[in-house]
């Protein structure tokens, strides 16, 4: 069996859980991914969030990383976009009429690639819940001007799991066949493009890298890894994720170090030929 070449990693949960206010990531982290890219091993950030979060990442911290951002509607690999799919104003719309019944209940934004996000509502549960962004246009304005860009992926929260699972089931339905709809916490609902997912980008980029499924792992700890974590013989769940995400996998573990580390020891313990990638 070949050794394991590339690690995809969740950010949210996962990357940065046990880091100072879960929102970077610990020093053993750190260093475990600059122990695994020093040995010409890949590590990929596999995100929700918008891709502009790794030029942050390698501001931040000293690691050289590739991204599938907006759960894999927009990929950067080798330093270059391979790929950014966008949901039109059409879609847009659409989402506003079907959240309009639920007042306050429900906000979504935009993800884009800018510092300023776009929100359904000023004043909403997306800046009550992240406040930290800076919120001066609303959905509406937004799509009432022609734009060269639109969001890779639609980031809806809502005030409580009633709400979350009935909006969530009518979205599935509603936007069957047209948008990819799911989740990366229990409080919140993502669309993106059809034919979106991780699973879909990490399989690309093995492809690209000529790479088989066994030379990949892969963490996370939401629904929106599930995809990613079931495509591939090594997908592992946080141990802090919930029962319903750890029940669908193969492996948990405690942190991305610790995969790291596996992974390092699973290699040597293989004793590969020099002919091996």
């Amino acid at each position: 069996m070949k050794p394991i070449r590339v690690i995809f990693s969740d950010l949210d949960g996962t990357l940065f859980y046990g880091g100072p206010g879960k929102t970077q990531m610990t020093k053993e982290n750190e260093e475990a991914i600059k122990r695994w890219t020093s040995l010409g091993h890949r590590f990929v950030i596999a995100t929700g969030r918008p891709s502009s979060i790794r030029t942050e990442l390698m501001q931040r911290y000293p690691i050289d990383c590739d991204i599938l951002a907006c759960n894999g509607a927009k990929v950067i690999f080798n330093h270059e976009v391979l790929w950014s799919k966008e949901i039109g104003p059409d879609y847009i719309q659409e989402i506003m009429d079907i959240c309009e019944p639920y007042g306050e209940s429900v906000d979504f934004a935009l993800d884009m690639d800018w510092i300023e996000w776009v929100v359904l509502r000023r004043h909403g549960l997306i800046e009550e819940n992240y406040g930290g962004a800076i919120f001066n246009t609303t959905v509406q304005q937004y799509i009432d001007v022609p734009r060269e860009m639109y969001p890779n992926k639609i980031f809806m929260v809502c005030e409580n799991q009633k709400v979350k699972q009935e909006l969530m089931t009518l979205l599935t339905k509603r936007f069957e066949g047209r948008l990819e709809v799911t989740s990366s916490g229990q409080d919140n609902i993502e669309l993106c493009c059809l034919g979106v997912g991780k699973d879909i980008a990490l399989k690309e980029i093995l492809q690209r890298l000529d790479l088989e499924e066994t030379q990949a792992a892969a963490i996370g700890d939401e629904i929106n890894d599930l995809g990613m974590l079931k495509c591939i013989p090594y997908g592992f769940a946080m141990n802090s994720a919930r029962d319903e995400i750890k029940n669908q996998v193969s492996y948990t573990i405690d942190s991305v170090h610790e995969l790291i580390d596996w992974c390092i020891v699973h290699n040597n313990e293989k004793k590969h030929s020099a002919y091996d990638k």
